[in-house]
């Protein structure tokens, strides 16, 4: 019997060791590749959530400080609604830049409500518009139930993001 031709096609045991050595390496650049995409992809997130945070936080102020003047009759109600409708463009940008993020998954609750608060604060924004044209007090009472929407839907997105570390203005 010819013994030449067995073993052919067989892997040695160090060959073997080798190429599982190298599947171990590989699992293990993969892992932490994707770590470190998804670490780089929480990061950009919480920077660019912060910025739209600290924005709208900036457009409500100003609606607040237009609204004492407008309280207390400073301003009168046409100059209000220029200055309502240019918050409600500023804020629909924050919003749909909101509806387009990339959001990571465990900030997807947080981000849910945050976008959600905005909405509400937007909608609440155009009845009081409605309210200063109309002087319709449901517009006003809309106006109220949403901003009362609006800043619960911010105290769970807030309470949510603080629970994972991020801390927003």
């Amino acid at each position: 019997m010819n013994r030449k031709g067995i073993g052919k096609g067989r892997i040695d045991s160090r060959s073997l060791a080798l190429i599982i050595f190298a599947c171990i390496v590989s699992a293990i650049v993969t892992i932490i590749i994707v770590t470190y995409n998804e670490r780089i992809r929480q990061e950009n997130y919480v920077i660019a959530i912060q910025r739209i945070n600290t924005e709208a936080k900036q457009l409500t102020e100003h609606y607040n400080s237009e609204y004492a003047r407008w309280s207390d009759k400073i301003i009168d109600d046409g100059t209000m609604v220029g200055i309502v409708d240019s918050i409600m463009v500023k804020q629909k940008r924050l919003i749909d830049i909101m509806k387009s993020m990339d959001v990571p998954d465990v900030f997807k609750e947080a981000h849910d409500y945050n976008l959600k608060s905005l909405e509400y604060e937007y909608d609440g924004y155009g009845y009081f518009k409605s309210y200063l044209v109309s002087k319709d007090v449901r517009e006003l009472k809309r106006y109220q139930e949403m901003l009362q929407l609006a800043f619960e839907n911010e105290a769970k997105a807030l309470s949510l993001y603080n629970g994972k570390g991020l801390i927003l203005p």
